[in-house]
């Protein structure tokens, strides 16, 4: 799909069938998006080597959306693909770091009880209690007094 690159790859017959694979619900039929392409190279073929795009943000911007409606949306899906998983990586490792420190700042009382609200979930809370106290549950003690947090 990256102009420079086509001629390089020995896969890319492979790599435009596992697009049109992955991605058959945003593009049009398969016998409309082979040729498409096919157009697509064969245009930079023609170009002098330092015209041609080398990326794809490059190729995205040379490419005419009404000319080449398919190269340009498998274009869009190819520059929004994270390249790596740092992102999601990063935010599952603030997440770890505050809830290490939730559970720090938090009473022994507290940890207590919200465990044991954990363990035993399925405490049956009379309708007369919950119409009183609002549903609230404080568990500090075995006994599970009823109260507000």
């Amino acid at each position: 799909m990256i102009p420079k690159y086509c001629d390089v790859s020995p896969n890319t017959a492979q790599d435009l069938e596992r697009l049109l694979e992955i991605y058959q619900e945003y593009i049009g039929p398969r016998a409309a998006v082979v040729p498409e392409v096919q157009r697509w190279e064969n245009k930079w073929k023609k170009e002098d080597v330092s015209t041609v795009p080398s990326s794809v943000i490059e190729a995205l911007c040379a490419c005419h959306a009404d000319i080449y409606p398919n190269v340009y949306i498998l274009l869009t899906i190819l520059g929004t693909l994270p390249l790596s998983t740092a992102t999601s990586e990063r935010s599952f490792s603030t997440m770890r770091l505050l809830k290490t420190y939730l559970r720090s700042s938090i009473g022994n009382e507290r940890m207590t009880g919200l465990a044991r609200k954990t363990v035993s979930s399925k405490v049956q809370v009379p309708p007369l209690l919950r119409q009183r106290h609002n549903a609230t549950l404080f568990f500090s003690s075995p006994h599970f007094a009823v109260g507000a947090i």
